[in-house]
């Protein structure tokens, strides 16, 4: 199974306020001491940006599932953004559930962003990284498709539609997700197992990626 991606407390903003961007560097800085921070600026009526700061700290702290209510809370408020920040949001509350093991909650989640937002690629992203904790494979490669054709991709989900085709027996297929993978992360550990399964039935990928620091 692939690792789950945890949510970066800035990967969607609710505010560009100063105090928000303090908010999540003290917690990149200092776990204990941003969580503290976060909760007395929630508790002082920060309002969705200080919920927000507070949900990544959750996650960082290794609470994915405080984390993923307080999500689902936040795109529910009046002072949570437009209707692409609330998706944005909820689709952030998914992948907490995901990360605590609850692919129903996830779905629940992500359900309610795409009412919200039914045409973005990045919640198909999502929806194919709880269809791969199913191992609904179909619905992993249809999702990862229809990303990739708005022109969201990750090495992750090119890596589970890759092992979805593996299943499949589509082999050169998932070596070209394999390839994929690898163009965008050198040194995926799933893209690389996945690398191996394929040597065992005879597909070699003779291409060699170098990190990014190389």
């Amino acid at each position: 199974m692939l690792v789950l991606s945890l949510i970066a407390a800035a990967s969607v903003a609710l505010s560009a306020t100063p105090r928000y961007a303090d908010c999540v560097t003290l917690v990149d800085a200092d776990l204990e001491i941003g969580r503290i921070a976060a909760q007395q600026w929630v508790n002082e009526g920060g309002g969705a940006d200080a919920r927000h700061c507070l949900a990544g700290a959750d996650i960082k702290a290794g609470f994915p599932k405080l984390a993923a209510v307080r999500l689902e809370e936040i795109a529910e408020r009046d002072d949570a953004g437009d209707d692409y920040m609330r998706a944005q949001v909820l689709n952030q509350a998914a992948l907490a559930w995901l990360q605590a093991d609850q692919p129903e909650l996830a779905k629940a989640a992500l359900g309610k962003a795409q009412k919200i937002v039914p045409d973005s690629g990045e919640l198909q992203l999502t929806a194919a990284k709880i269809y791969g904790v199913e191992e609904s494979w179909q619905d992993v490669i249809e999702a990862v498709t229809t990303a990739e054709k708005a022109k969201i991709v990750s090495a992750e989900t090119f890596v589970l539609r890759g092992r979805g085709r593996y299943i499949f027996g589509a082999y050169e297929r998932a070596a070209d997700d394999v390839v994929a993978a690898l163009s965008l992360e050198p040194t995926n550990i799933d893209a690389l197992v996945l690398r191996g399964d394929l040597a065992q039935v005879g597909i070699k990928i003779d291409v060699y990626f170098a990190p990014p620091n190389r």
